[in-house]
């Protein structure tokens, strides 16, 4: 069985392979992922932080949901990581990538897969790094950060659409 193969069976969609509320989970878990996006992108453009509030509120929800209809492939522990290496970096960066964003993640790993996290990261980095190119080109007024819930909510979206 391949990687892919692998991937199409722990999101259930292979015939026989399906749980009993997957899908269900599956839409409420989308609803949540992107309202807790978009929510944060928000108030990460505005203000340049993330909600605390509505972020834990999504993430606990994201959990209740993960054991209301478990799937067999999905590990709590596992899909903290991408977060929890976010708050790493902005721990050894002292600032530089924001915490906010490790909280987003963190909060994203109620509602997905460790590999639905780590793709909504990676296509949400492209445009960023593209994004951050340009602002360095063009000299960004002195600004030296910019938001970045608004591109994983991108990349997030895009993964959808793929």
């Amino acid at each position: 069985m391949g990687i892919t193969q692998i991937s199409v069976c722990v999101r259930g969609a292979l015939p026989g392979m399906r749980h009993k509320g997957s899908v269900m989970r599956q839409e409420i878990t989308r609803t949540i992922a992107l309202f807790i996006l978009s929510v944060n992108s928000f108030t990460d453009v505005r203000r340049h932080e993330i909600s605390p509030l509505l972020t834990a509120a999504g993430g606990i929800t994201g959990i209740i949901v993960l054991y209301m209809y478990p799937v067999p492939g999905i590990s709590l522990p596992a899909s903290l990581l991408p977060g929890m290496c976010f708050l790493l970096f902005s721990f050894l960066s002292r600032g530089a990538v924001g915490a906010g964003d490790g909280f987003v993640l963190i909060a994203l790993a109620g509602c997905l897969s460790v590999n639905d996290i780590l793709i909504t990261a990676v296509c949400g980095m492209f445009p960023a790094f593209v994004y951050a190119g340009a602002m360095l080109l063009r000299g960004a007024d002195g600004r030296k950060s910019f938001a970045f819930v608004p591109f994983l909510l991108g990349g997030y979206v895009l993964y959808l659409m793929i």
